[in-house]
């Protein structure tokens, strides 16, 4: 028994250290796919997903929501997008959309620029974002205060408006105990 160990650690000791695995923080983010653009509407041919599943996605506020996420067929499984954030969608779905909410709070841009566009995935294939320019329009990432509040489901946080912190649960409001779902969140929204 002795031996088998005194090997075992030999054999450790002779295939020396091991890169460690970075961090998910360390890693790096993955590039944003580019825009093309034409007067006042870009278009971004590949948009960011929360993964190589299929997807249903809409735009509200500013923020990108995905339901769905079942594997697309032939494709092999990969690591999701890490500026996605993903759960279990409430209750028990009828429909065919699928099990998962995934919410982007800060999808791409063609310029950066947060409250001047108005965006949305157009599905059918292959996907896209398609983004036309419309300045002045609430979003999150505005200014907010006592007299400019923010949007039911998100929060004034440092005088911008933000998504709180939690897992996303919900693509309609049915799908929620009261009714409301607000930014893919049945929590923190009024009963």
């Amino acid at each position: 028994m002795r031996w088998t160990a005194c090997a075992v650690l030999i054999l450790l000791a002779c295939r020396g250290p091991r890169p460690a695995t970075p961090a998910p923080a360390e890693r790096a983010a993955p590039t944003r796919p580019p825009f093309a653009c034409a007067s006042d509407r870009c278009v971004q041919a590949h948009p960011r997903l929360p993964d190589d599943g299929e997807w249903t996605c809409a735009d509200q506020g500013g923020a990108t929501i995905c339901v769905g996420g079942e594997p697309a067929a032939g494709v092999a499984a990969a690591p999701g997008d890490p500026a996605w954030r993903c759960g279990r969608r409430h209750g028990t779905p009828s429909d065919q959309l699928g099990p998962r909410i995934c919410v982007d709070p800060a999808p791409d841009l063609p310029d950066g620029d947060r409250t001047g566009w108005r965006c949305r995935i157009a599905s059918d294939p292959p996907a896209r974002r398609v983004c036309a320019r419309e300045p002045n329009t609430w979003k999150l990432g505005a200014g907010c205060g006592p007299l400019h509040p923010c949007a039911e489901g998100s929060d004034c946080v440092a005088g911008t408006c933000a998504l709180p912190l939690r897992t996303p649960d919900c693509w309609f409001d049915g799908d929620c105990p009261n009714h409301h779902c607000r930014f893919g969140s049945c929590r923190g929204t009024l009963p």
